[in-house]
This record gives C-alpha cells, structure tokens and sequence, in this order.
C-alpha cells in the first residue's frame, strides 16, 4: 500500500485533525469498521446466530496475532486487557513464602498491580529505579536473589519510550533460573518482536494502542514452560476439551493458551481487531516498523533541535514510538494543540508524542510549529 492508499483508511485525517496519541489509544481503520459492520449486520438482519462464523474470525485473529509477534497461535489466549492477562500469570503461579518478584518505579500501574497483589501470599518485591527514564540490566541482574522466581517488566516503558533489550534480559533471566514476563503494549504493533528468536515466558499487551484494535480487548502470550506451571485460577465451560458436552463435568483442560479463555467472547472486540489485523497485513509488518521508526527519529530530531529536555533515549535502538519531553506547562501545551486539532499527550509533567506509521512529517512538522507558538506565547 501507497502512504496515500494508507491514509485513505482514517477518517480522521479528513477533518485535517493530527492525531500523534497512539501511546494512549489509536483511532479506527475502515478496515476496522468494514469487519464490525458485517459482524452487525448478520447480528441484526442476518442469520443471527452467527457463533461458527465468528469463531472462524477469532480463529483468524489469532492467527495473525501470533503472526505479529513470531510465535505459535496455540500460545495465544485472549483477554479483555493488560492487567487480566498478567493476573493469568500472577494469580496461577505457584508462589512460595518468601518468593521474590523484580519490578520496575515509575511503570505504568497495570504492570505493578497485578503483582502487588502476591504480598498476601507473602511474596517479596522489590522496584529497581529508573535511570534518567531508562532501565538498565545490570541494575536488574543486582536486584536478583537466591529466592527470586519473576521479572516483571514493560518492554517499552509508558513515559520515556525507552525500550528494553528483551534478548539480553532473557539471557540474564535464564542465567539465574528466573522467569521474565513482558507488558508489551506500547511495543506490539509498533515494532517488531519476534519470540522465536527472543523467546519471553510470558507477555501481555491491550491492542487499543500500537496494534490499532478496540478498547477492552488483550493478547496474552503463555509459553509452554510457564502454562506447565501454572494453576487454572479462573475456570469456565470452555475452558475444557470437550465443552459441548454440556453434562460431563470433567476438569480436562486445553493443551493450548485457550484453556485461559473462560466464556463468551468479546465478539464484536474480536471483529474489530480482525480488521485491525487485516490492515497491518496488507501494509506489511516490517514496513509498518520502518515507518514507525522514520516518524519517531524525526520528531526526536526536531525536539532535540528545538533544546527540549527530551527523556526518550538517544539510541535509536532504544526507542520504539514515544518521543516525550519535560515541560512544566506540559498541560497547557497539550491543551493548546487540542485547540488546534493537534492530539498529543501530558503525563505527569511531561509532553508524549507519539506518531505511528500514517502519520506524516508534515504533520510533526505542523506540531513542532504549533508548539513554538505556544512557547512564544507562554
């Protein structure tokens, strides 16, 4: 697809509103709207019970869900967001009095919650710092105990962009016989993660962000490994092999990641991933990536041209999509390019852009320009 064929499926861009918030949420494709209006429509006028037809697009979903990010579709479950897909893990695990769990300060609270939760069963956690927004794994690997059985860590972090070598933690984590689950939201979709080759134990990661799907929906990814370990938490009837043969109450799980799908599907979420899906495939994945990362190197270049305080790491290899500066009038220059149909946004003292791969240098250009007024203005 053409960059022009790309933006012709945001509505959007018709109004001429910029739109670089896909840290928080992406707006829909056609592709997106095309795939809920036919779920619609067989809904209301069709056949009505269209549960076959809807599985075969779950099934497709998940399909090339896995495809995004190198794995198995068998190790694919899907959640209603993050924190549930990262509750799989910490609520089924079978932790031990004294067990120890590696956090990262100043992540996104769905990555710590889940977590926090374990002090009841007397597990110990403790937070490694975050240096000038970025994570470092020597830090990580001092933080490692004798008792420790978990890092829990984002792979991009929410606020600085900064972007943490998986292979390398991997490595680490394996070394010290320790597992490694990854919130991978504001990497997926984004860039390229391919598990094959950086195979993680666990990952969860809310498609309403980079992957462009609707809210209320989450890819969880369970290795082998760690489903061999983990205790069913939460049951429902399809959890089970046979889950049409309604009056066999026998507790014999799925061999796969679907044994963590309890119940009715979020369906109409589903179809509209499905179209989200569709349209990375038709642009290709590897190009979404390039032009992800040609839009976060140009706005990195303009900030730091403009002497922002810029936190998003220098090195390009790690950076992901957020290109974010201090401010201490963040929130009125997020307000003031509102006003100007500019889509940005202020987190704690902070200015977040972030482009993804429709989006145009023109239109960072007209952001750089609206932010100078402000500036001048302030």
């Amino acid at each position: 697809m053409t960059i022009d064929e790309i933006r012709a499926q945001f509505s959007h861009l018709e109004s001429g509103h910029i739109y670089l918030n896909h840290a928080a949420t992406s707006p829909w494709s056609r592709m997106m709207e095309e795939s809920v209006r036919e779920f619609i429509d067989g809904r209301a006028r069709g056949d009505i019970d269209t549960y076959a037809a809807t599985m075969r697009t779950i099934g497709e979903a998940r399909v090339w869900a896995a495809e995004m990010i190198g794995c198995d579709a068998r190790r694919i479950a899907f959640a209603q967001n993050t924190s549930e897909g990262l509750n799989i893990l910490a609520a089924g695990f079978p932790w031990r009095q004294g067990d120890h769990v590696i956090l990262v300060d100043q992540e996104f609270p769905a990555n710590i919650y889940p977590f926090l939760n374990l002090r009841r069963h007397g597990v110990e956690l403790s937070f490694v710092p975050q240096r000038e927004g970025q994570v470092l794994i020597e830090d990580i690997e001092a933080a490692i105990t004798p008792r420790t059985r978990l890092v829990a860590i984002s792979w991009v972090q929410f606020l600085s962009g900064y972007t943490v070598d998986l292979a390398a933690l991997k490595t680490l984590c394996e070394s010290h016989g320790v597992l490694l689950s990854v919130d991978a939201i504001q990497g997926v979709g984004g860039i390229r993660l391919n598990l094959a080759e950086t195979p993680v134990d666990f990952l969860s990661a809310g498609v309403q962000k980079w992957q462009m799907g609707p809210q209320g929906l989450a890819i969880v990814y369970v290795s082998e490994r760690v489903q061999d370990m983990l205790q069913q938490a939460v049951l429902g009837w399809i959890n089970v092999k046979d889950a049409w043969n309604f009056f066999d109450y026998r507790l014999d799980l799925l061999d796969d990641a679907r044994r963590y799908e309890s119940g009715t599907f979020n369906s109409i979420g589903l179809h509209a991933y499905h179209g989200a899906l569709r349209l990375f495939r038709a642009v290709g994945h590897d190009e979404v990536e390039r032009l992800v990362r040609n839009n976060a190197t140009y706005t990195y270049g303009r900030a730091i041209e403009r002497g922002l305080a810029v936190v998003t790491p220098s090195d390009p290899a790690r950076r992901a999509g957020i290109v974010t500066f201090r401010h201490e009038q963040a929130e009125a220059l997020q307000a003031g390019l509102q006003q100007r149909r500019i889509t940005v946004s202020a987190r704690v003292g902070h200015v977040r852009i972030a482009p993804h791969f429709y989006n145009t240098t023109e239109e960072i250009d007209a952001l750089f320009a609206a932010l100078d007024e402000l500036r001048r203005e302030q």
